[in-house]
């Protein structure tokens, strides 16, 4: 498998950005890490330059992907300080020669399930494409020409990675064929795109969420929809983050009610017991060992909570940061080894 090379690094991260969370500390920011589920936490903030070292620990971080050929290889997406990216399981950061990548917010990265050296990056009305580990990038894989209208999520098929899905923020989904030289409008919901998931099992299989109308399920890759079922439990139409087992048996998703689970890859769902009262507290990002669904965590400002049961008891424990969690990622093969990407909450 080809491995991502060095690269020159002509950008030193600026500081937390306009927004602050109260009583939030200036450096508590960036990626933090476990390597015993959750009881020690380090922050992995290290960004070699070429005007010296700079920091991670001040980003505001938005989403995060780890390569699914190498866990070592992870992506970050940030809200002021753009696209990283590590090749060594976040002991240090580096970010790409492409200048318009180095800074702005980056709310979606995506790779190539077969090919390490291909990476999906959205930016504002842009999907940036490389195809030659982050040397250069093409910046027109995808351009909306309407105002105000940009590019939110992106998602790479596994069974066929020419095909490659884009929600925007007024609620279109576009599909690709062909890596993204040609795309078709397959569904608009009239609201912002917030996750798209690829059945792992059957990629014709897609669910599609939203910041306030809930979820959409495709079986025939986009040809037709049906709405999911998300009766009796208040504020779940507000999606924030969706994940799914090995085999997409379950699904799990963050919403504003609180984490709530699926067995038939979103058209139902009921409701995860948590500690807390269902939207007591703001819970925007949740992580599963993808081997064994039993295994949840889920954070929220200052605190991290764990479930060996499917959610049936949890434990707690302190998390390093008064920011608000907006990733996890677990490792696959090791489910206590996770990251967490935190950031201020948005004015």
């Amino acid at each position: 498998m080809k491995k991502i090379l060095p690269l020159l690094i002509l950008f030193v991260l600026a500081g937390a950005g306009c927004s602050a969370a109260p009583k939030a500390n200036k450096a508590d920011g960036g990626i933090l890490k476990t390597v015993d589920a959750g009881k020690i936490w380090s922050q992995s903030s290290l960004v070699p330059t070429a005007k010296g070292i700079g920091t991670l620990a001040t980003a505001n971080i938005i989403t995060m992907e780890m390569d699914p050929q190498d866990k070592n290889v992870l992506y970050v997406g940030t809200r002021e300080d753009g696209f990283l990216y590590s090749d060594d399981a976040g002991v240090s950061w580096r970010q790409p020669r492409d200048k318009a990548l180095s800074t702005g917010f980056i709310p979606s990265i995506k790779m190539d399930p077969k090919n390490v050296c291909t990476v999906y990056v959205a930016k504002g009305p842009r999907l940036y494409k490389t195809i030659d580990c982050m040397r250069t990038f093409q910046n027109d894989a995808y351009i909306e020409s309407r105002e105000k209208v940009s590019v939110v999520k992106v998602a790479v098929d596994w069974f066929n990675p020419q095909t490659v899905w884009i929600g925007l923020s007024n609620g279109d989904i576009q599909k690709s064929l062909d890596g993204g030289k040609t795309w078709s409008n397959v569904l608009h919901v009239k609201d912002v795109i917030t996750d798209i998931l690829i059945n792992q099992s059957d990629s014709r299989m897609v669910l599609v969420s939203t910041s306030l109308k809930g979820m959409m399920k495709t079986g025939d890759g986009g040809a037709t929809w049906e709405a999911a079922e998300l009766k009796g439990m208040a504020g779940a139409t507000t999606v924030y983050d969706l994940i799914q087992s090995k085999n997409s048996q379950t699904v799990i998703a963050a919403t504003k009610y609180g984490l709530i689970r699926s067995t038939s890859f979103g058209a139902v769902w009921e409701p995860i017991k948590l500690v807390t009262a269902p939207g007591q507290v703001n819970i925007q990002a949740v992580g599963m060992d993808v081997s064994n669904p039993d295994v949840l965590y889920y954070a929220t400002t200052a605190t991290f909570y764990k479930s060996q049961d499917g959610g049936a008891t949890w434990q707690t424990g302190k998390l390093p940061s008064n920011r608000l969690p907006r990733a996890i990622l677990v490792d696959p093969s090791l489910n206590t080894v996770l990251y967490i990407g935190v950031a201020t909450e948005a004015k």
